[in-house]
């Protein structure tokens, strides 16, 4: 059963990502990311994006490991407002007694690559 909320709470939350990114952002992706950008374990509140995902015209390569950290940040900007506004719906809505919704998003880089992951806190009130 946590599997299948699990495929749920990612279906829905990639789907809105993919729906509310920038272009600018979609049109780094490398060919073949389609369905899952964010992955996590959502019952504890940990979600990571690779940021090598992002190595259209080796974009990753290029730009995204000399500037890691700006680039992570560039990308957070972009993605916390759609997280926030997703799991307030998927959470919140759902329990009375839940009055906010703490989630860590790390972004992280190829494992070859050494980069540090770069650590975000989300709260959803």
């Amino acid at each position: 059963m946590l599997n299948l909320y699990r495929q749920l709470i990612s279906n829905n939350l990639n789907n809105t990502i993919f729906e509310e990114l920038s272009e600018e952002w979609i049109e780094r992706l490398s060919p073949g990311i389609s369905g899952e950008l964010v992955n996590g374990f959502f019952n504890a509140g940990i979600l990571t994006v690779n940021m090598s995902d992002f190595n259209r015209d080796d974009f990753y390569d290029k730009e995204i490991k000399n500037k890691f950290e700006y680039y992570c940040e560039r990308l957070y900007l972009e993605l916390a407002p759609i997280i926030e506004k997703c799991l307030r719906r998927m959470f919140l809505g759902f329990n009375d007694n839940l009055s906010e919704y703490k989630v860590v998003l790390f972004m992280e880089g190829r494992e070859e690559d050494h980069l540090e992951a770069v650590k975000y806190n989300i709260h959803i009130f």
